[in-house]
């Protein structure tokens, strides 16, 4: 037993050990191979020997439906009877159509020169603006008058003839105005002529529409 452990020679110790290890690696590949040669053989027989699968069967072809198929019924539609009335328009008056009422309006009234000699003539500005969307005026609604302090000087109200008749349109966003003459004379009820004439002095102008009054103007008489 000690000998197997311990080579007895006169060479080294591992010459013996290698010289072992190659016997025995030889032997190791010998049975190997004898092994695979005997078990491949048999795995080849056993392979022979097995039956081969059966082919897949295809399902059976599905017979066509006999089931009939229904149309859709059409669902009969009411025809309304009679012709369809279509409401009429109703009319609508224009804003421009209307008569100016003192709430509609703006009123302004403005001496033609702020300077004129006793006894001449001077032309005062009536300006009417819309406060809205606009009306028809009348001059017939329409008063200037001409004062000093509180004395009445010279009115439309007495000489009417002084404002001719006239429909004013007073459109949105624009303005209408009217020339009143005043011939630089005093007036009285029914305007009878043979007045006398303003004397200098510093007099004020206004313009009355139906109610709605305008500022104060002042001129001068000299």
């Amino acid at each position: 037993m000690s000998s197997l452990l311990r080579p007895v020679g006169h060479l080294p110790a591992s010459v013996y050990w290698f010289r072992r290890g190659l016997v025995l690696a030889v032997v190791v590949v010998l049975i190997i191979l004898i092994s695979n040669l005997f078990g491949g053989g048999d795995a080849q027989n056993a392979a022979a020997t097995d039956p081969q699968p059966n082919p897949t069967t295809a399902p059976p072809a599905s017979a066509p439906s006999t089931t009939p198929t229904t149309k859709p019924t059409k669902t009969p539609t009411e025809t309304p009877t009679g012709t369809p009335t279509t409401p009429k328009p109703t009319k609508t008056t224009p804003p421009t159509d209307l008569p100016c009422k003192p709430s509609d309006l703006n009123v302004a009234a403005l001496p033609a020169n702020r300077k004129i000699v006793s006894g001449s003539m001077l032309n005062f500005v009536v300006q009417l603006t819309p406060s809205g969307d606009g009306c028809k005026a009348s001059t017939d609604n329409l008063t200037v008058t001409v004062t000093s302090g509180k004395d009445l000087i010279w009115s439309t109200s007495q000489c009417e003839k002084a404002i001719q008749n006239a429909t004013l349109v007073v459109a949105k966003g624009k303005q209408s105005a009217v020339t009143v003459p005043w011939d630089g004379h005093r007036s009285r009820p029914g305007c009878l002529p043979g007045q006398p004439v303003a004397k200098p002095g510093t007099y004020v102008v206004k313009a009355e529409y139906n109610g709605r009054l305008s500022g104060a103007q002042a001129f001068q008489v000299v």
